[in-house]
């Protein structure tokens, strides 16, 4: 597929992906093209998170680390937090230890751990993490709406929760803008903005989980969902 047919594909309706980084050989392709290209696109999650670290904070949970570049980027801010990934791609957990290994060897500076369960079991306590954030994983979750509730449950009073992923019903100037980039990677990327959920799509996911409270915000080619109104991030 051609990214201009990419460009193409209905995203009315939303197609989940029936079995996402199921080949190793492609979640290693895939890792090493995020490497070299996609630290901007990390940026803007990376500083969200740290525009919303309080003194005393301790702990940071992502769920659904993919490869794990996103807690390794925001570890290295903040060497005196413990950041905790959970994965359930096995694929993609394998990978993520390889960054960390690398990381190690680096002399990285950042407490970071990388564990596999079910997102929708997530294997912490009420109440134990000051941020949960997730990034580009949403659209996967295979129960979505059991998940939020495992994010609002350990995450502390006070605490905040920080979910990004894709706006399937973004503008196609922000789609087209990206694919500039993605290269090879376009059909891919566009089965995952299928995959993705609108801003009312999402809205009513946070309603089933009975957390009709939160927001959800667009932002340029993604959706931001919050547990609470979140410090602006400064461009």
């Amino acid at each position: 597929m051609t990214t201009t047919e990419a460009r193409l594909l209905n995203l009315t309706e939303r197609v989940p992906q029936a079995s996402p980084h199921d080949d190793i050989d492609k979640v290693r392709f895939y890792d090493l093209g995020m490497r070299r290209s996609a630290l901007m696109a990390y940026k803007r999650p990376s500083d969200r998170i740290m525009a919303n670290v309080r003194d005393g904070m301790t702990d940071l949970v992502e769920v659904g680390f993919n490869t794990g570049l996103l807690s390794l980027h925001v570890a290295g801010k903040l060497p005196d937090l413990a950041v905790s990934g959970v994965e359930e791609n096995q694929n993609l957990v394998d990978v993520a230890e390889d960054n960390l290994t690398l990381a190690v060897w680096a002399n990285s500076a950042g407490d970071v751990e990388f564990e596999m369960a079910k997102l929708n079991r997530l294997p912490f306590p009420d109440d134990s993490a000051d941020i949960v954030f997730s990034f580009s994983s949403l659209h996967r979750w295979r129960r979505p709406v059991e998940t939020l509730k495992e994010c609002a449950r350990i995450c502390k009073p006070g605490g905040v929760v920080i979910i990004e992923d894709m706006n399937r019903h973004a503008e196609e100037g922000h789609i087209t803008f990206i694919l500039q980039f993605v290269k090879e990677g376009g059909d891919e990327f566009m089965r995952s903005l299928q995959a993705a959920y609108t801003r009312d799509e999402a809205a009513e996911l946070l309603k089933e989980a009975g957390l009709a409270d939160w927001q959800v915000v667009e932002e340029d080619l993604g959706l931001v969902i919050s547990s609470r109104p979140l410090e602006p991030v400064s461009t």
